[in-house]
């Protein structure tokens, strides 16, 4: 199933890592960041669930080229920006956040259960998180696996020209 990327309408799946202009609220922090769900690799650690229950659904936006978070931002503080090109080769993943992946390859070792995953971002690099195989079939996971050998050294990949909006 191909998933579109960036999403330009509220019936697609929002993409990980997909280029968005915050104009929220918070002016000194207006500017470009990389859209996540609210619970990601990328969102503070400590937690309060019930007040993360009672804002209702977030996202975490971090910094374009750093790492700068903003954390429970509403939709209506960014726009996603359009145009924005992924590698050919990117395996999309659903997760149960409803966010799609885009996927380059695993890091060698892991578990049968879990893997260190990398995928792609709109801002050319490669980041990583820690999943359980469970949103992964086996026969992609093979493949990630596969690529992880001649890709573990891999830190970002080339973009082409994108339009900003």
């Amino acid at each position: 199933m191909s998933i579109p990327a960036p999403r330009t309408t509220s019936t697609e799946l929002p993409v990980a890592g997909a280029a968005v202009t915050y104009h929220g609220s918070l002016t000194e922090h207006h500017g470009r960041y990389l859209h996540f769900p609210h619970w990601s690799i990328f969102s503070a650690v400590n937690h309060d669930e019930d007040l993360c229950d009672e804002l209702g659904e977030r996202s975490t936006l971090l910094g374009f080229g750093t790492y700068k978070t903003l954390e429970h931002v509403r939709s209506s503080s960014f726009s996603v920006e359009t145009g924005a090109w992924w590698p050919k080769d990117a395996i999309d993943v659903i997760t149960g956040t409803g966010f799609v992946f885009k996927l380059s390859h695993t890091l060698p070792g892991g578990s049968p259960r879990s893997r260190v995953i990398v995928f792609y971002a709109a801002d050319g690099r490669l980041l990583r998180d820690w999943w359980g195989n469970h949103s992964i079939d086996s026969a992609t996971l093979n493949v990630l696996d596969r690529r992880g050998h001649a890709r573990s050294d891999q830190k970002a990949f080339d973009l082409p020209a994108q339009s900003s909006k």
